[in-house]
């Protein structure tokens, strides 16, 4: 009796946080905007980014080993640094900081955004510890880049009035995106096919993310 109460306490709980956490997202009403720093919500969230990526990096470390040196070590880090361009170009280079805006679609995009990391993060150990089915891994992986390109994609109406994200830019995206999922999973049993298709993703995204800021 006393663990099921425990259980349904959990969930209460957990709910409650869920709730709380997304339901503002839903409401609607009078908002008074200036009461919200964008330039120091934005920061806030940058940093925690950060962070996030910081502890990747710091998570990825097991697989550079002096004494067995290979391309694998290097592809990791570049996942991880690609990932990162992207973030920065998106949030901070192409996003205007100086407005007023209710920031809902910041702050929850930024949810997702390090939940997508870490699960990369997580998807890599995997890999490493040799011990997990390619699949899970795989599936894990791709999930984790879609999510995290859909989420920093979505602050997109926070960019400055000048900047233009064409069907094209749009288009190509996907379509790097597609082309890497498909690399993963044609050569699912492959350490070096596997992250020769995040690559493709991450690099892809990065450089269409760089071409818009060009053309700012």
């Amino acid at each position: 009796m006393y663990l099921n109460l425990s259980s349904i306490v959990i969930w209460i709980d957990v709910i409650a946080v869920l709730v709380g956490a997304f339901l503002p997202f839903f409401l609607k009403g009078n908002f008074d905007r200036c009461i919200i720093s964008f330039p120091h919500l934005t920061e806030r969230f940058e940093l925690l980014t950060i962070i996030t990526f910081g502890e990747a990096i710091v998570g990825m470390a097991h697989f550079f080993d002096i004494s067995h040196f290979n391309l694998i070590p290097i592809m990791v880090f570049f996942i991880i640094l690609t990932m990162f361009g992207s973030y920065v170009v998106q949030i901070h280079n192409l996003v205007n900081h100086h407005r007023e805006e209710r920031s809902l679609r910041l702050m929850f995009s930024h949810y997702f955004i390090v939940i997508s990391i870490n699960l990369v993060t997580f998807a890599l150990e995997l890999i490493h510890s040799g011990e997990i089915n390619h699949w899970i891994v795989s599936g894990m992986m791709i999930i984790s880049l879609i999510v995290f390109y859909v989420s920093i994609m979505a602050n997109r109406e926070y960019y400055y009035d000048n900047v233009k994200l064409s069907r094209k830019n749009i288009l190509s995206m996907v379509l790097v995106t597609f082309i890497g999922i498909l690399v993963i999973l044609t050569f699912i049993d492959s350490l070096y096919g596997f992250l020769i298709g995040v690559l493709i993703v991450t690099w892809g995204n990065l450089a269409i993310l760089i071409e818009i800021y060009g053309n700012f």
